[in-house]
């Protein structure tokens, strides 16, 4: 699929995709008919209410559900009918996860939770690997607390550990699903400072959050009600990729 306005391929394309659940003979429409680009290098938030279809849709981009019908493709992957093992290295080689309670491994140094994925990548050698682990810690000023264990910091400081581990395999996109809903407004207002720092850096992010301050903060915002896509307004242009 293409933006012809700007002649871009899509990096995730999703074409009436749908998603039902099936509890007690009772047939539940959690997403219908979603036709959705997302676009290399976009910011891009997904609000509505609770219950609206956006933490479903969400799981769906980042393989950790499947579409009941419908397409979804992933950086030229078709991601939408592949078996358990094919999933799990699509997602781990191309999405980066951000989750609201943070799931760090509280037996895990810093240093060790960011490189806990990376270790299922054949691709990379251990000095790599540490390599990469490094970059990541820089990135969100925590690599003096690479050695530190998760109930050594603060909350702000885990979700920023999350951030790390997010982009430590340099993914091709990164799903965050509401990263401050745990966190004070300080802490929360720094890690959406982190997030549009990345953004600046050329990542393509994809946020579900309930709080219209921090979408307004995004390029372009999506809004689910009762599982369908009723609007997709885009605040500020995307800027041109140079070739």
């Amino acid at each position: 699929m293409k933006d012809v306005s700007n002649n871009k391929t899509a990096l995730v394309e999703l074409k009436d995709l749908n998603k039902m659940f099936f509890t007690d003979e009772v047939e539940t429409n959690a997403l219908s008919n979603i036709n959705l680009a997302i676009y290399e290098g976009e910011y891009l938030s997904i609000t509505g209410p609770s219950g609206c279809g956006k933490s479903t849709l969400l799981s769906l981009l980042g393989l950790l559900d499947t579409p009941t019908s419908g397409l979804y493709k992933l950086a030229g992957h078709n991601a939408s009918n592949i078996n358990q093992d094919e999933r799990a290295r699509i997602r781990n080689k191309e999405i980066g996860f951000i989750f609201q309670s943070f799931n760090l491994i509280s037996d895990l140094t810093v240093a060790e939770n960011i490189e806990l994925p990376l270790t299922y990548r054949t691709d990379l050698t251990k000095n790599q690997r540490q390599d990469m682990v490094l970059s990541s810690l820089e990135k969100v000023d925590l690599a003096h607390r690479a050695n530190h264990y998760p109930s050594q910091l603060s909350g702000g400081q885990q979700q920023r550990v999350a951030v790390a581990r997010a982009i430590g395999g340099k993914p091709a996109i990164i799903l965050a699903d509401e990263p401050t809903g745990n966190l004070d407004s300080k802490n929360a207002e720094s890690v959406m400072a982190l997030l549009d720092e990345l953004h600046q850096d050329g990542a393509t992010i994809c946020m579900v959050t309930h709080d219209p301050v921090f979408a307004a903060r995004t390029q372009r915002i999506i809004e689910v009600f009762d599982g369908r896509v009723v609007s997709d307004e885009r605040i500020t242009e995307m800027p041109a990729i140079a070739v």
